[in-house]
C-alpha cells in the first residue's frame, strides 16, 4: 500500500446528523502543522491527490477567501473555494467549501478545523456540516476520504522534510 493509500484519518459518519468527523494525530509540533495549513507555498503541494495546484487566493483570517483550482492528469480542472468564517490562530479554522460545477454556492458546506497540541505533536479534528444526509453520501462517494487520505501523505512529507531536512 502506498503512502496515498494509508488510512491518516479516522473517519466518523454519525447516524444522527448528516456530518463527517476526520481526526488524526500529526508527529509535528503546532507551529509547524500551522504553518504549513495554512501557507499558500506548502498548501499548493498537498491539497488533493495531485500536486498541480494553483492558489489563486488563500487569506487565512476572518471574512478572507480561498481558491483553488487542481489540474487533474487528463488536462480537467476542479475548483475549490469559500470563506473563512472564524479563525483562531493555531487553534480553530471555520469555513465554506464549495466545488465548482459539483457542491455549488447553494450546496456549499461548513468545515471545521480543529488543532490540539499534546505532548509535542498535533491531534487534528475535522467537522464537514452538509445539508442532508444525502449531500453527505454524494460527498463520501466523490471520494473524498481517499483524496483527504493522499492530502495528509504529502502534507506528511512536508512536515518531516521541514523537521529534519
Amino acid at each position: 500500500m502506498s503512502a496515498a493509500q494509508q488510512n491518516l484519518f479516522k473517519t466518523e459518519l454519525p447516524a444522527d446528523e448528516p456530518i463527517i468527523i476526520m481526526s488524526r494525530t500529526f508527529n509535528a509540533p503546532l507551529d509547524l502543522v500551522w504553518t504549513v495549513w495554512t501557507q499558500p507555498e506548502h498548501v499548493a503541494y498537498w491539497w488533493g491527490p495531485r500536486e498541480d495546484n494553483e492558489i489563486v487566493e488563500y487569506d487565512v483570517r476572518k471574512g478572507g477567501k480561498w481558491r483553488i483550482v487542481s489540474s487533474m492528469g487528463d488536462g480537467t480542472e476542479v475548483v475549490f473555494f469559500g470563506t473563512y468564517l472564524d479563525v483562531q490562530p493555531k487553534s480553530l479554522i471555520k469555513n465554506t467549501f464549495v466545488v465548482e460545477g459539483q457542491f455549488e454556492e447553494d450546496d456549499r458546506f461548513y468545515e471545521e478545523h480543529h488543532f490540539e497540541a499534546r505532548d509535542g505533536k498535533v491531534f487534528y479534528r475535522s467537522i464537514a456540516r452538509l445539508d442532508s444526509f444525502e449531500t453527505r453520501q454524494g460527498v463520501v462517494d466523490s471520494g473524498m476520504e481517499w483524496g483527504a487520505n493522499a492530502s495528509m501523505a504529502k502534507f506528511d512529507e512536508i512536515l518531516q522534510r521541514l523537521q529534519h531536512g
